[in-house]
């Protein structure tokens, strides 16, 4: 995740703006351009992607938040161009008078930033995959005859504080399988539901669901660990109601 930062910083004198790609449904936490100085001094795009899986009412709120902080945001599905117009088109707005607008495309791994780079070239240019870690050289990819796009690694802070951050960047998708417990993210994600979302709570208890699938051990002991696992997939795959997780307040 380092190697993200790093590749913007060595390109920071040729940048002319950048497009900050953040998780709809964790918008603090999938924060980038704060991690250094040649970041926050860029002009600036904010996408809260996968707004699809987000809840529309605190979407919104996030983004008065963003305006009233003087940010350019837009909400969109990198998936879908069409609901990349706005950032199509302040991008287009920001062009120099001479030659190529370059902007670097960041954000926390499994963003959707190489997505957003297809959807905004309308072809395919860029490796999307969804899971973390997916894009590992950067390179610059033209679009058009107007724009350059930097196609970065992911970035995180180097230390997650927030133990909350944490398990949502996890079942979100923005760290890699390796980095987490399956088992401690579904037991927290249940923990959340039985105060925010009551209704979906019985949907998420890990022996419940393991028992209903006969996802069960020799001896009657339950499988634990591929169940969670299973269920993250489940929610990746957008199978709950609209959430999200932070508030802009």
């Amino acid at each position: 995740m380092a190697a993200g930062l790093r590749a913007v910083v060595e390109n920071a004198a040729v940048i002319d703006a950048v497009i900050e790609v953040r998780d709809a449904r964790i918008p603090r936490a999938t924060a980038a351009t704060g991690l250094h100085p040649s970041l926050s001094r860029k002009r600036r795009i904010v996408l809260l992607n996968r707004e699809d899986l987000a809840d529309p009412d605190m979407t919104d709120r996030w983004l008065a938040k963003l305006a009233h902080d003087g940010i350019t945001a837009f909400a969109g599905v990198g998936t879908h161009a069409v609901t990349l117009k706005g950032v199509r088109n302040s991008l287009l707005s920001q062009r120099p008078r001479e030659g190529r607008l370059r902007a670097a495309v960041i954000g926390a791994p499994n963003t959707g930033k190489s997505s957003v780079i297809n959807a905004l070239g309308r072809r395919k240019r860029a490796v999307a995959q969804a899971k973390a870690g997916v894009t590992r050289q950067v390179r610059w990819l033209t679009i058009g005859d107007a724009v350059e796009l930097l196609d970065t690694p992911g970035i995180l802070a180097p230390k997650i504080t927030s133990a909350a951050a944490a398990w949502q960047l996890a079942l979100c998708g923005s760290l890699p399988d390796s980095a987490f417990d399956a088992e401690e993210v579904v037991a927290k994600f249940g923990e959340w539901l039985r105060v925010h979302r009551p209704a979906d709570a019985d949907e998420y208890e890990l022996s419940a669901y393991a028992r209903r699938h006969g996802m069960i051990r020799r001896g009657g002991e339950i499988d634990a660990r591929n169940a969670a696992r299973k269920l993250i997939a489940r929610f990746r795959d957008g199978a709950l109601p609209k959430i999200t997780f932070e508030s802009p307040e």
